[in-house]
């Protein structure tokens, strides 16, 4: 997380740290603070629809994944319980992202005036907590393996690892078929990861089959509890980034200060501030300071266009400011 300062934080940056003349702005009455939400008028529609997808991949996951516990100890295999525990973290990220999905629709209320969206990174944050110990104490057992090997029945593990490969392999094409959100997307990531963790211990199962060498299951479950480890660490960094109501990852902070400031007729920004409003709706707000009162309704239309099309940021509160000569106005309160 970048904590460098920045010239558009302050608003004594514009007035070079002097109080700001007042009899200097203009405000507009009702006109001085414009929001822009950007809707989708299918919007609840494709929350529907999405909806049903991830109930139908959250319950696919979570019996396939206790079918992997179950025979991750009639095989004796780690590699197939590392698989079950991701299965099972992906299963909680399914649930998460079905309940944030169901809650979204509900309306803002008076004690949460940006509803309901940051319980996803709650959730994320609890369900990233309950896997880290999980994934620990796998670790434990994986190192138990090497200095106590246990004989694994290749020929089974095999034959689960094959069943869990195919299973994400559906899941993950019926997730393609779910609308462009991000949390389909979320899900659609895990999923692949899923893949890969079945096909590792698919190769551990054939290995053992052919070799008789149990020692190769504990190998390889290393892999996948490295995979657990640097999903749920962006996993912590991007819920706690969230709820710091910080600046989202792929947003340029000072660029946006740039684009804005470099519109024709504005002078200054400053007291920008971008956040997530939500687990994954960034905000937006800044006062703009511009030198013509009678063009802010254009100006005003074209911050609107810059952060929607080039940021994707639909969720803007700008605040007018207007001085009509800076440079005098330095001249006069020095």
């Amino acid at each position: 997380m970048n904590n460098k300062s920045s010239g558009f934080l302050s608003h004594e940056q514009y007035t070079n740290g002097t109080p700001h003349d007042e009899t200097h702005q203009s405000n507009i009455g009702s006109h001085d603070h414009h929001h822009f939400h950007g809707h989708d008028h299918h919007s609840h529609s494709i929350r529907d629809k999405n909806s049903k997808i991830l109930l139908i991949c959250l319950a696919t996951t979570f019996l396939f994944a206790l079918i992997e516990v179950a025979g991750g100890y009639i095989t004796h295999s780690v590699a197939l319980l590392s698989d079950a525990i991701h299965m099972l973290t992906d299963a909680a990220g399914l649930l998460i992202a079905y309940i944030a999905n169901n809650i979204s629709k509900k309306p803002a209320t008076i004690n949460l005036t940006f509803g309901y969206g940051k319980a996803e990174a709650v959730g994320a944050l609890v369900n990233c907590t309950f896997t880290i110990v999980l994934t620990l104490g796998l670790l434990i057992e994986v190192i138990q393996r090497f200095f106590n090997p246990i004989a694994v029945h290749g020929g089974g593990l095999f034959i689960i690892a094959a069943a869990g490969f195919i299973i994400n392999g559906i899941i993950a094409f019926i997730l393609t078929h779910g609308d462009d959100s991000l949390n389909t997307k979320s899900a659609l990531l895990h999923t692949l990861g899923d893949l890969f963790a079945s096909l590792v211990a698919i190769i551990a199962g054939a290995i053992i089959y052919l070799t008789h060498i149990s020692i190769v299951d504990p190998i390889l479950s290393l892999i996948v509890i490295t995979i657990l480890i640097v999903s749920n660490y962006r996993l912590i960094k991007r819920s706690t980034l969230v709820l710091m109501a910080g600046v989202p990852e792929y947003i340029n902070y000072e660029a946006v200060g740039r684009d804005l400031k470099s519109i024709a007729g504005i002078v200054d920004v400053h007291d920008l501030h971008i956040w997530y409003m939500s687990a994954n709706v960034p905000a937006l707000s800044a006062h703009i300071v511009t030198k013509n009162l009678y063009e802010w309704k254009e100006t005003l239309e074209k911050c609107q266009t810059l952060l929607s099309d080039k940021y994707q940021i639909s969720h803007i509160t700008l605040q007018h400011e207007f001085d009509p000569c800076p440079e005098l106005y330095y001249c006069e309160i020095k």
